[in-house]
């Protein structure tokens, strides 16, 4: 089977249990949605429809042997309600960096991984066979690829570093208290219990609930911020190996100036005139998959607060120690760039 040079066919699905993988011809697609899933469903409702090959993963590495993957420049962990999709359709809008923005695939390939330590290798290899062959450029513009990720697909990243060991990476964080009260206001899928994550994943920060005595939030809640502190710790762990850390507060204050800095950080060339075209993606609200939706400027942490008073004030101080951490470690890289 030989398939048209002019297609591009993108990963974007991965069954670890039946071991296939699935592909979409995304050509000419420059990928600025805020999530590759809404990428997909634009794609599918064209007419006449995509062509898309699916089948043993084995066999379409095979068949797309052929196909040109871009490499892989730089990775974004973050702890989510951070400005990481702000970031990432700025970074989409220099034209010339493909983004992969939390694929279903990551988050599949981070469950596995994380459900069977023993099975990293095994994973990375796999993650390294389907990159070579199933991530195409879309456009002709296209040069690199830079991967942002579900918050807790970073509980898994030894894979990515043993996929990419020389890729370097940067850790998105936000107070946890403005990520909590973010998410009781609009919950992400996996707090309810949905997609690949699940309450066990955190298991440190449950801990640290439970030594706190915070009985007081919902399971929702718990979950949200089980996450949050399992993850943050991970972000300072990354930031012991290289990670570039940045505040949400840098983002919201200075996108231009993070977007330079990551952009420097993943060896990323941009000029003065790109960063300003590019950062434009402030004017729209960056979850909106149409990109049209004007930003209306009030931000989640501006919010009327859902938590009671004491609840709030415990969960700060429970957050403190990993807040002080990465404010310190963020500091570091600030005086050294």
């Amino acid at each position: 089977m030989r398939l048209p040079a002019e297609r591009a066919m993108v990963l974007y699905d991965f069954d670890v249990e039946a071991s296939t993988a699935g592909c979409l011809d995304l050509s000419g697609e420059p990928l600025r949605e805020p999530f590759l899933i809404d990428t997909i469903a634009k794609r599918l409702r064209d007419r006449p429809r995509p062509f898309a090959l699916a089948g043993d993963w084995h066999e379409v590495c095979r068949v797309l042997a052929g196909q040109p993957s871009l490499p892989v420049h730089g990775m974004i962990f973050h702890t989510g309600r951070c400005g990481s999709t702000l970031l990432a359709n700025a970074l989409s809008a220099l034209g010339h960096t493909m983004v992969l923005k939390e694929a279903s695939f990551f988050s599949a390939l981070a469950a596995e991984a994380l459900a069977a330590p023993a099975g990293h290798p095994a994973v990375a290899e796999r993650i390294r066979a389907l990159r070579r062959t199933c991530l195409p450029p879309t456009t002709p513009e296209q040069t690199r690829q830079v991967w942002k990720f579900a918050s807790w697909n970073v509980l898994a990243e030894p894979v990515w570093s043993a996929a990419f060991p020389d890729t370097p990476s940067a850790f998105l964080w936000r107070p946890a208290l403005e990520v909590l009260e973010s998410e009781v206001a609009s919950p992400p899928m996996w707090a309810n219990g949905k997609g690949n994550a699940g309450f066990e994943m955190f298991a440190e920060g449950r801990e640290l609930i439970e030594r706190a005595g915070i009985t007081e939030l919902t399971k929702p809640q718990k979950v949200s911020l089980a996450a949050w502190l399992t993850v943050a710790r991970k972000g300072v762990e990354l930031a012991a190996a290289g990670a570039l850390v940045l505040p949400f507060s840098a983002i919201r204050d200075d996108l231009a100036g993070v977007l330079r800095a990551v952009c420097a950080r993943f060896g990323i060339a941009v000029s003065d005139a790109e960063v300003q075209s590019a950062t434009g993606v402030r004017r729209f609200y960056s979850k909106d998959p149409n990109g049209t939706r004007a930003f209306s400027g009030t931000d989640s942490h501006q919010r009327p607060a859902s938590l009671a008073p004491k609840v709030a004030a415990r969960v700060r101080e429970l957050a403190a120690g990993l807040e002080n951490e990465l404010t310190e470690v963020g500091g570091q890289v600030a005086r050294q760039r």
